[in-house]
């Protein structure tokens, strides 16, 4: 006879009762207590986007804790005073964080300062964040990041930026790379009612330019009365001048602006089809940007349709009565967001704005200064790039200023420039700028060209002889 343990006589008795129970149909329900993996897996999925981020917090503590049951005061070879003395810090940080559970250990975060946009390789490129002031906007990247100057130091040297940096309109200021005189052409219409184009006049016009040295023409401007003529007389235009530059060697660009957007398009799509050297914008004339941000949208979208020619704004506020556009705000925020845009030209007397223009990003951006009156200032100040009026009839006294500049002749460049401002003054005090310029034309080349489009009024022939008169006094003639 085996012995049998009462361990075993109570399993069999639980099994015996067991059967008892089946035999006399009573069911037995069994609740099982301990959880299995797969029900364990299934609650941790989140069924919704609130219970995917509601475990996760931001903390700075560390996530180790002891574990209490890991070891005991038998287990540990430590002296009895010195597990107590662990023990009870142990409770008392227990204890401390079920009082306050929402105690962490605080940590600082730099806010976003102003004066980090005055660091020149900075500059360009890093704005406020819409996020909050902790964080701040790369306008290369178009992301947003945690602040701090050590930071914004780690993202400037990081591969991507500089990627960005270097492909952003890169490819497009490549073809823009003109430095020099710019010549803003008149257009000359027939003596009649309809003051229809005069075509004939253009090519012994073009000449006398291309014989003064003009290297760059800018078409259809205010001096050219662009917004005077049709669309399809600016497409003419640009087709007949595009073939004497090609033969003369000249970087043509033309303006595009003040006309109604869809115009404006068709007209920027017209230019970029023939690869004119570039497209300058000036704004609706009716419909007026708010501010530079509203500017900016209208240029934008405009850029959209023509992806490979590099396009400038036309800053003329005397004009467009756009005095509230600030141009600094406006070539740092625009940057990035359109890769075709290469600059600016200033047509104001406001050198030092002009100058801070010229410097915020002279890497990406080309700055015209296009006012005959602060041509020497300009120059002296480094500008590269102008554009004047004047130069229709006097690009030898403006090249001449830049040249003395160039060499050092301070005084020469002075007497040119003063010699300039004369005839500025005794030409534009007959009348409006453009009627005056063009009597001026037709005095220095002999061409009928003096005829403006209405609503704009020809001089007399009397004042024109007046004009001519004042001009020789002064030695101009």
């Amino acid at each position: 006879m085996t012995y049998k343990p009462k361990a075993f006589e109570h399993i069999n008795k639980m099994e015996n009762d067991k059967n008892a129970n089946k035999s006399n149909n009573i069911e037995i329900i069994e609740i099982n207590l301990v959880e299995s993996n797969e029900n364990k897996e299934d609650s941790a999925v989140p069924k919704t986007a609130k219970d995917l981020f509601s475990d996760f917090k931001a903390s700075d503590e560390s996530d180790f804790e002891p574990n209490e049951n890991e070891a005991t005061d038998s287990d540990s070879d430590e002296p009895l005073s010195k597990r107590m003395k662990t023990k009870k810090k142990a409770e008392l940080k227990k204890k401390i964080k079920e009082e306050d559970p929402l105690k962490k250990k605080k940590s600082y975060t730099q806010k976003y300062k102003k004066e980090w946009e005055s660091i020149p390789t900075v500059k360009p490129w890093i704005s406020e964040s819409i996020h909050g002031p902790h964080y701040f906007y790369c306008r290369f990247c178009k992301k947003d990041y945690k602040c701090g100057k050590t930071e914004i130091f780690k993202h400037m040297s990081a591969m991507k930026h500089k990627k960005h940096l270097s492909s952003t309109n890169q490819s497009v200021q490549n073809k823009f790379m003109f430095r020099g005189l710019l010549c803003p052409t008149i257009t000359p219409f027939v003596k009649s009612r309809g003051k229809e184009v005069n075509f004939k006049l253009i090519g012994p016009y073009a000449k006398f330019l291309k014989a003064c040295g003009v290297k760059g023409i800018l078409l259809n401007d205010v001096a050219g009365e662009g917004m005077s003529l049709t669309t399809d007389e600016r497409k003419q235009l640009l087709e007949y001048w595009y073939d004497i530059c090609k033969e003369k060697n000249q970087f043509l660009m033309v303006q595009v602006g003040g006309a109604p957007l869809k115009c404006v398009i068709d007209m920027a799509m017209h230019a970029e089809k023939l690869k004119v050297g570039a497209i300058v914008l000036m704004p609706d004339l009716y419909h007026r940007p708010k501010n530079h941000l509203d500017l900016i949208r209208y240029i934008k979208i405009i850029s959209d349709y023509t992806h490979k020619i590099p396009i400038l704004y036309h800053h003329y506020p005397k004009y467009t009565q756009l005095y509230n556009i600030d141009m600094t705000a406006f070539l740092l925020d625009i940057t990035g967001e359109i890769e075709s845009f290469v600059g600016v030209i200033y047509s104001t007397n406001d050198l030092q704005d002009g100058l801070t223009a010229l410097t915020l990003n002279p890497e990406k951006y080309v700055v015209f200064m296009g006012t005959d009156e602060v041509m020497l200032g300009a120059v002296a100040s480094g500008f590269t790039c102008i554009m004047g009026n004047s130069i229709n009839i006097l690009p030898k006294l403006a090249e001449s200023i830049c040249q003395c500049i160039k060499d050092g002749e301070i005084k020469s460049a002075q007497a040119s420039q003063n010699l300039l401002k004369k005839a500025v003054d005794n030409i534009y005090c007959n009348g409006d700028m453009v009627a005056t310029l063009k009597a001026a034309i037709s005095i220095m080349t002999n061409l009928p060209v003096e005829t403006v489009r209405e609503p704009l009024q020809t001089l007399w022939d009397g004042t024109i002889t007046k004009m001519r008169n004042k001009l020789h006094e002064i030695g101009i003639i």
